[in-house]
C-alpha cells in the first residue's frame, strides 16, 4: 500500500512538527468526512471543530499564549498541505484563518507593542483560549480591493459599517470577521481594516456556498447591516480610490499556504491511483502495460516538478519574510519574493490539474463517478486558477514579465 506520508515537504522546525503529528492523527476522520461534506455540499463543521478542539488552528499563536509558536511560512504551508491531503476544502477554509494569525504574531514579534494599531497580541491570546476563528471578508462581486463598496462611516462613538462579503471561506464557523472597507470620514473617503466580531448586531452569515468544489469550505457570504464597532476596531490604512502601496511580501505569504493546498490535492490523487492499482485483493498488480506504466511515470513527473517548486519558494519565503516586519521590505526585494511565489503557484496549478487528470485515466471510468474521491478531487483542485494574487486572473502575466525585467508593474 502507497502511504500518503511516504513522500512529501517535511516541516523543519519542532514547532511545525507538532502540528503536523496531530494533522496526520485526524487525517482518517478528515477524509471521510470529506466525501459526506461534497455530496450533501455543506460547511465541513466537524472537521473544523476538530482542529480547533485539537489545537491545530492556534499553530502560530506564542506558546505562552495557548499555541504552538509555529513561525516558519514554510511549516505553516505544509501543515496545509497535510489538510489538504485529506480534504481540501478544510485545508482552504484553514488556511484563511491560519493566514491571518501568522500575520498577527509576524507582526507583534516585529513591532513595538507602543505601535501597534491593532490589538493583535489580544486576538493571538483569543485564538490560544479557542475562543477566535478569523475569517477574511475581504472580497466583494467585481470590486477592486481600493474601490469596495462595504462602508464604514464614522460616529461620535466608533463607526457603522453596512455592506456585503463573498468567498468568505470558514465564515459558519467563524467568531471575528477580518474586512476590509471604504472609511466615510469627515476629510473624505479612504481605505480602511477593520475586525468584526460575530456578536455584534446587524452580523449575518449565509452559508450558501454552492460551488463546482471546495464544498466543504464554507466560502459564503457575509453581510453587515448597521453594525456598530467601536473606534478602535477600524484602521485608516490609506487614500480612496487607488492601489496601496505594494505590500508584496505580504501577499507572498498570504498566497504560498494556498498553493500548499492545490500540492496536497495532487499528491492526494497521485496516491489514490497508486493505491487503486496496486493494491488488488490478489495482490497483483494492474500496472503490466507500457500504456499503464507510462501514465504512472508521467503522474510522478507532474507531482515532483510541482513539490519542488512550492518548496523552492518557501525555502526563500522564510529566509526573507518570517521575522520581519510587514510593509517594511524593499520594494525590490519584495516583488522578486512574490514573483517566485506566483511562479511556483503556475507551476503547482498546471503541474497539479495534470497529475489529477493522470490519475483518473489510471483509475479508469469509476473515478468519473459522482463520490469518487478522485472526483472530487479534480474540482478542488480547478479553484486554484481563481485563488491567484490578481484578478483578472491574467494579470499575473504581465506581473511575472516586468518583474523579471525588473520594470514597474
Amino acid at each position: 500500500m502507497i502511504s500518503a506520508l511516504s513522500t512529501g515537504l517535511h516541516p523543519i522546525t519542532g514547532e511545525g512538527e507538532k502540528v503536523c503529528v496531530i494533522v496526520d492523527e485526524l487525517a482518517g476522520f478528515l477524509a471521510e468526512q470529506a466525501q459526506h461534506n461534497d455530496s450533501a455540499g455543506r460547511f465541513a463543521a466537524e472537521s473544523v471543530a476538530a482542529l480547533a478542539e485539537a489545537g491545530v488552528l492556534a499553530a502560530c499563536v506564542p506558546v505562552e499564549d495557548g499555541g504552538f509558536g509555529v513561525r516558519s511560512l514554510h511549516d505553516l504551508a505544509v501543515i496545509v498541505n497535510r489538510l489538504a491531503r485529506a480534504d481540501a476544502s478544510v485545508a482552504v477554509a484553514a488556511t484563511m484563518h491560519l493566514a491571518l494569525t501568522w500575520y498577527y504574531a509576524r507582526t507583534v514579534r516585529s513591532t513595538p507593542p507602543e505601535q501597534l494599531e491593532l490589538p493583535m497580541p489580544e486576538w493571538l491570546r483569543a485564538v490560544g483560549a479557542r475562543e477566535m476563528i478569523v475569517c477574511s471578508s475581504v472580497a466583494e462581486p467585481g470590486a477592486k480591493p481600493w474601490e469596495l463598496a462595504t462602508t464604514a462611516t464614522r460616529t461620535t462613538d466608533g463607526w457603522v459599517i453596512n455592506g456585503r462579503k463573498v468567498l468568505a471561506s470558514i465564515c459558519p464557523a467563524a467568531t471575528h470577521f477580518y474586512s476590509r472597507v471604504k472609511g466615510e470620514t469627515a476629510d473624505g473617503p479612504l481605505q480602511a481594516s477593520a475586525m468584526i466580531p460575530l456578536s455584534a448586531r446587524g452580523v449575518e452569515v449565509k452559508d450558501n456556498w454552492n460551488g463546482l468544489g471546495l464544498r466543504g469550505s464554507g466560502s459564503g457570504e457575509v453581510l453587515f447591516r448597521d453594525v456598530v464597532v467601536p473606534e478602535g476596531a477600524v484602521v485608516p490604512r490609506g487614500p480612496w480610490g487607488k492601489p496601496l502601496a505594494p505590500g508584496y511580501d505580504g501577499r507572498a505569504a498570504n498566497t504560498a499556504p494556498t498553493v500548499a493546498v492545490y500540492l496536497g490535492i495532487a499528491e492526494a490523487a497521485r496516491d489514490t491511483a497508486l493505491a487503486a492499482v496496486t493494491g488488488s485483493a490478489s495482490g497483483r498488480t494492474r500496472v503490466t502495460s507500457a500504456g499503464a506504466k507510462s501514465l504512472v511515470a508521467e503522474l510522478e513527473l507532474r507531482v515532483a516538478a510541482a513539490r519542488g517548486a512550492l518548496h523552492t519558494a518557501l525555502v526563500v519565503l522564510d529566509d526573507h519574510i518570517t521575522d520581519t516586519k510587514p510593509r517594511a521590505m524593499n520594494v525590490h526585494l519584495g516583488r522578486t519574493l512574490l514573483k517566485e511565489c506566483v511562479s511556483a503557484g503556475m507551476i503547482v496549478e498546471r503541474s497539479g490539474v495534470e497529475a489529477v487528470d493522470l490519475a483518473m485515466q489510471l483509475c479508469g471510468g469509476r473515478s468519473y463517478g459522482n463520490g469518487h474521491p478522485l472526483g472530487r478531487m479534480y474540482r478542488d483542485i480547478r479553484a486554484a486558477a481563481f485563488m491567484r494574487p490578481w484578478a483578472p486572473a491574467e494579470e499575473w502575466v504581465d506581473f511575472i514579465a516586468e518583474a523579471t525585467l525588473d520594470r514597474d508593474s
